[in-house]
């Protein structure tokens, strides 16, 4: 019995000796997203993150505990061979989740979580965002980790326990089954166990080091969807009050871009294609030719920091959220307000083509329930779409034909592309600069230059309007996270025939999400069906609050006149980050969150 006992306790001391040799690694492999924190300060996440650590061991000293306890009552039941047998499944599930968890924040500087079981679905695509050498070093990494951890539970457990001659002892086990459940709450406290108790520095990096990953992948399981709980700082009326006025919009005009109100449209939203990036003649020459030949919205801000996300902001004028992904929530995206689908009542033809596989992250399903009427994909590009290892690179893509301008249509046309070329493991079939990040977007550039020069020798060019937007911006370098405000500065150019004579700069601040309201509104059609999209063409939005909100994963960075201010939804701090804010920004972060998500879950319950 006694025996029994000190086995759940040696069992408990081992998976926290694990957690915090994973910490150590964590941190070791992940060092270059330290951004300059102290090494203490990173050493403390060794034991900031304990408290999460025995959250995890608990459950997972859960099935131990009811072995033990019935061993003392099945006298055939042996213990070591039946504990042998859990061992193996949470083996190789802690060693999928942290070799996962260590390899994707190496290359998107963002701790694993629930949203990304999508891509366990699609391994392939997956794979596509890192180097090649990830897949044999991901298998190694996860053998050895698998056996490690088996070979420690069974080290730790032995072999021979015999039967225990008073069967009323397994009641012993009742006060430890408290124990284990106060362990799985985190304590006493009056909050339960989430991510905030790890957090502890201003430094992410930190934070994500501490924070346990197993924990980290089942606590945003249990909150994976649940909209309208998600964030609650105040009252849903106070909340309301506060944001919603920011985002009002008209649909006035207080500077016309177009020559015509009913223009064929086409939407090139380029695939990670940041500011800082972009806007260089070194890397994208045809794109600054673009900029100085049309409209340049030089003060454009990216929603959030992944294609799924930034698409919903583009063609929904919905802002990007935290923690969570619209596109991938079945019956949610027909519900929202579409560009698309506003555009096809008014007439247009409305298509969407990309060269990847257009069902990874519900892409189909989104698009189709968004509007378009024609959905293309890579089974549509046939061998282009084996070129690369995401399917077929984006010479195959942005082509007149491949947008079906070399067909009549009665019919305005809206036509969206997506460009994939400009991705890890940046594999390009062009070889023009030394750094193969750069090359990718310089090889991106040089396509675009093709169909835009082609589509201006077509009689469609004198009608057309082109807008070129990224999805979302890059980092620079291995060393910068998604969560850099700086990193979701992006370009937005207007261009084509339709557009009024002319270089133009416009320096009003603005998020993807503010393209639709801004664009309908050009076109003489009311954006009152967009809640959080705004005509920054408007003259009330002209003597409004000017903003920008960058989300990254479970936080954001709010970027007005001021400076900007980063949120972290796992404590609900805010850091100033740049300028000298007032100290309404929190609240307002506060209420913007809660309003958007409290809108969301109103949509999906339509």
């Amino acid at each position: 019995m006694k025996r029994r006992i000190v086995l759940l306790f040696k069992l408990y001391i081992l998976l926290l000796l694990l957690f915090v040799l994973q910490k150590a690694l964590f941190m070791l492999v992940n060092m270059g997203y330290a951004d300059g924190a102290p090494f203490g300060e990173c050493a403390l996440a060794l034991w900031h993150g304990l408290r999460l650590d025995s959250v995890a061991a608990s459950y997972l000293l859960i099935v131990p505990l009811l072995l033990a306890a019935i061993s003392c009552i099945a006298k055939k039941l042996r213990l070591d061979k039946a504990l042998n047998f859990y061992y193996v499944p949470i083996a190789l599930v802690m060693a999928l989740v942290f070799a996962a968890d260590l390899v994707l924040y190496h290359f998107w500087g963002a701790k694993i979580d629930a949203n990304d079981l999508i891509y366990a679905l699609k391994p392939k695509d997956m794979l596509a965002s890192v180097s090649w050498w990830t897949i044999p070093i991901g298998i190694v990494l996860i053998g050895a980790l698998a056996w490690f951890y088996l070979f420690c539970f069974r080290r730790v457990t032995g072999k021979g326990y015999k039967p225990v001659a008073n069967r009323w002892a397994a009641l012993l086990f009742i006060p430890l089954a408290g124990l284990v459940f106060l362990g799985m709450r985190g304590g006493v406290s009056q909050s339960t166990a989430n991510p905030s108790y790890a957090y502890y520095s201003n430094h992410s990096f930190c934070n994500h080091s501490a924070l346990n990953p197993l924990f980290n992948m089942f606590h945003s399981l249990s909150k994976k969807e649940n909209l309208e709980e998600e964030f609650t700082f105040m009252s849903d009326i106070e909340a309301e009050g506060i944001a919603a006025p920011c985002f009002a919009t008209s649909a006035d005009i207080t500077d016309t871009l177009l020559f015509v109100t009913r223009p064929d449209v086409l939407l090139v939203v380029w695939e990670g294609g940041g500011w800082d990036m972009t806007m260089n003649d070194s890397v994208a020459p045809n794109l600054m030719r673009l900029a100085s030949e049309g409209v340049s919205f030089t003060n454009c801000y990216a929603n959030n920091f992944r294609t799924d996300r930034g698409l919903v902001s583009i063609l929904n004028g919905w802002p990007g959220m935290p923690t969570t992904s619209i596109m991938k929530m079945s019956g949610l995206c027909g519900r929202l307000p579409s560009l698309v689908r506003t555009l096809r009542d008014e007439g247009y033809a409305t298509r969407f083509v990309y060269g990847g596989d257009i069902d990874f992250t519900n892409m189909r399903g989104y698009m189709l329930e968004t509007g378009f009427e024609s959905v293309a994909g890579s089974e549509d590009f046939g061998r282009q779409a084996k070129l690369s290892s995401w399917g077929a690179p984006d010479a195959f893509t942005l082509l007149p034909s491949a947008l079906g301008y070399n067909t009549h249509s009665d019919k305005p046309r809206l036509d969206v592309v997506l460009t994939l070329s400009s991705h890890e493991p940046w594999k390009v079939p062009m070889q023009r600069l030394a750094d193969d990040r750069k090359n990718a977007f310089a090889y991106t550039d040089s396509c675009l230059a093709v169909l835009i020069d082609s589509l201006k020798l077509m009689p469609v060019w004198d009608s057309l309007l082109v807008i070129v937007v990224p999805d979302h911006g890059v980092p620079l370098s291995s060393s910068q996270s998604t969560s850099d405000y700086r990193v979701s500065h992006i370009p937005m150019i207007w261009t084509g025939g339709a557009v009024k004579n002319g270089h133009k700069e416009i320096d009003v601040l603005m998020s993807q999400s503010d393209i639709a309201a801004t664009l309908l509104s050009q076109m003489l059609l009311a954006p009152d069906s967009f809640p959080f999209s705004r005509n920054v063409l408007s003259s009330q939005y002209k003597n409004n609050y000017h903003f920008a909100v960058h989300c990254f994963k479970n936080g954001c960075n709010l970027i007005d006149s001021a400076g900007v201010t980063r949120f972290e939804c796992a404590d609900c701090s805010a850091k100033v980050l740049s300028g000298s804010h007032g100290g309404n920004e929190a609240t307002f972060i506060k209420a913007m969150l809660q309003h958007l998500y409290k809108a969301t879950a109103a949509v999906f319950k339509k």
